[in-house]
């Protein structure tokens, strides 16, 4: 029995001496602490908590050859914290919002940061707080087996699986290519003490009053803001900001250029480094190519600010827009800190545009007019323009109209040269008109309206009457023309084209002014040849004249209807020859008789 007893307590020493065998000093050790600031104001926060392991490479005991041979080219193994599990506690004013974080592997100094979430309840009280962090990961704690192998396949692959655990311990069988072995791991638990402070809001703002000018989609306003510092601390030099929704660029530039740059106070380093903003001006206003910021200084509790912006809207929709302004300061400790963002609302019209009521042309083919525009804008605007814009076969010689400024629902009046080409239709043609404004120091403009441009026809000019001509002779005819137009022609001359049988030395006649609907005589100096065919004629009639413009313009040709008769025998002509005769006869005989 003895001798069973003394074979037990050897086999239990040996037990304990193999699972003791592998021993080294600083094993592996997670510690914690938090990165940046662990003063925290009541809401939800963010907790960054850096993890490392501390453990350095001292003194190491093995088992046996084998042991030291493994661990020979795996030593680090034996310093790194595997299945690293952080987990931060809340209490009754902390609410933790993250779930615990895993790390896989820590090697030693290697430390990695671990955001946490944190809301501050409204119940927390100004003063310092603990916090928990758990902390739980596993060491090696010996080689249990290790034995080399030949796969039986290229499929295998290398795996790892959990042999046996218990909750202080756990084996791990490898199988890493052409070996496996057993590793028990030692699960480490323990938590470190976090401290932060809780401390009221040190400056907060609130919005007192909100001045904003008749702001309007595609314009520009501006927007004049009154803060209250309501917190227990005084903001040094402090900026305020503006953020914009989208569609809205601002900006804190005065619109007036200030001469007086030598006197600008140099903006504190804080800001600079946190925006790119150059100095601010002698009104304490500066402009930031990427964030509008208005330097208002020292803002003491209780005290107001008050902040201009000037805002460009790229929208073009009616709506109450939600802006935000928050400071950005100094705190007592030189470090820079900004406010919460405090939104605020303002309302934004609609886009300006015109209602366009009527649309008068005075423009012919290959002529050019007037193009009358009446409209009605849908804002009070200044320096207003209206710009027209057409395609071929129009072409706008004046394409701008100055209006200057012009109330709402009111009605104007613009006017436009537009020259249409020989190549033109008597038809309505489209164009497009917009309106050109401007709002603070910018010109904006609207949406192009699209109207009707029509064409008229050449001027018409109509010839009555038919006058008569006999073969062979010459004489002066005459007809009627008529102003079959609507507008009045000055300076015009009626031009005959002269074909054969005929023939003139005079083929124009002055016709001077003449009225849509009015008539003129216009006479011409014709000679028919004898041999003429007795019948009608139709001459071309063209008239030349100045239009509307007073520029020279020339008719369609008419027809000019001329009769040529048969050539009469000249029976006048021979009685006054036979009666000369009789009387020569006469004197003749009386002589002779004498």
């Amino acid at each position: 029995m003895k001798r069973i007893l003394l074979i037990l307590l050897l086999i239990f020493v040996l037990i304990i001496a193999r699972a003791s065998a592998l021993s080294y000093e600083d094993k592996p050790n997670v510690t914690a602490y938090i990165v940046g600031s662990n003063h925290l104001n009541r809401g939800e926060q963010i907790i960054n908590i850096v993890v490392y392991n501390s453990a350095e490479r001292k003194k190491v005991d093995y088992f046996d050859q084998k042991e030291a041979m493994f661990f020979s080219n795996n030593e680090n193994m034996l310093f790194t914290a595997y299945n690293v599990q952080i987990q931060l506690e809340g209490n009754d004013y902390f609410d933790v919002k993250t779930s615990t974080q895993k790390i896989p592997a820590l090697p030693p100094m290697k430390p990695i940061k671990l955001p946490f979430v944190v809301e501050v309840k409204d119940s927390a009280k100004a003063g310092e707080y603990e916090l928990r962090l758990k902390v739980k990961y596993d060491i090696i704690d010996s080689l249990v087996d290790l034995e080399t192998f030949y796969p039986a396949s290229q499929s295998w692959s290398p795996y790892q699986k959990v042999v046996s655990g218990t909750n202080t311990s756990v084996v791990y069988e490898y199988h890493p290519l052409t070996r496996y072995y057993k590793l028990r791991y030692k699960q480490i638990e323990y938590e470190i003490p976090i401290k932060v402070y809780v401390e009221e809001k040190k400056v907060k703002l609130k919005i007192t009053e909100v001045k904003a000018d008749d702001l309007f989609g595609k314009g520009k306003g501006r927007i004049e803001v009154t803060v209250k510092n309501i917190g227990e601390k005084t903001a040094r030099d402090a900026y305020l900001i503006l953020e914009t929704p989208t569609g809205f660029k601002a900006s804190a530039l005065s619109l007036q250029t200030t001469a007086a740059m030598s006197s600008m106070p140099v903006m504190p380093s804080f800001a600079r480094t946190m925006m790119p903003v150059p100095m601010a001006t002698t009104s304490k206003q500066i402009q930031s190519p990427s964030t509008p910021a208005y330097f208002i200084g020292d803002l003491k509790p209780n005290e107001s600010a008050k902040a201009i912006f000037y805002v460009k809207i790229n929208t073009e929709d009616a709506g109450n827009y939600t802006f935000k302004i928050k400071a950005v300061y100094l705190d007592e400790y030189g470090n820079t800190v900004e406010t919460d963002p405090v939104p605020f609302g303002v309302y934004v019209k609609a886009a300006p545009t015109i209602i366009v009521k009527d649309v008068k042309s005075k423009v012919y083919v290959n002529s050019k007019g007037d193009v009358i525009v009446k409209f009605t804008p849908t804002a009070d605007l200044k320096d207003v323009s209206l710009i027209l814009s057409t395609n071929l076969p129009l072409s706008v010689l004046s394409s701008e109209y100055y209006i200057g400024d012009v109330k709402a629902n009111e009605t104007y009046t613009a006017v436009f040269k537009v020259q249409a080409s020989d190549e033109a239709k008597p038809l309505t043609y489209p164009a497009n008109i917009r309106m050109k404004y401007k709002s603070l120091d910018e010109f904006f403009t609207s949406d192009p309206v699209e109207i009707g441009i029509k064409v008229n026809p050449k001027i018409k000019f109509e010839v009555y009457g038919e006058p008569k001509i006999e073969a062979g002779k010459e004489k002066i005819v005459e007809w009627e023309i008529k102003n079959a137009g609507n507008f009045t022609v000055r300076e015009a001359t009626a031009r005959l084209t002269i074909v054969d049988p005929f023939s003139s030395t005079d083929d124009t006649a002055y016709i001077g002014t003449l009225k849509p609907n009015e008539t003129a005589v216009i006479k011409f100096k014709l000679k028919v040849d004898s041999d003429a065919t007795p019948k009608k004629y139709g001459l071309n009639l063209e008239v030349k004249f100045k239009d509307l413009e007073g520029e020279w313009a020339i008719s369609e040709p008419v027809k000019a209807v001329i009769v040529v008769e048969k050539a009469r025998f000249p029976y006048a002509m021979t009685a006054i020859a036979v009666i000369a005769l009789i009387i020569i006869a006469a004197i003749a005989l009386r002589r002779r008789s004498k």
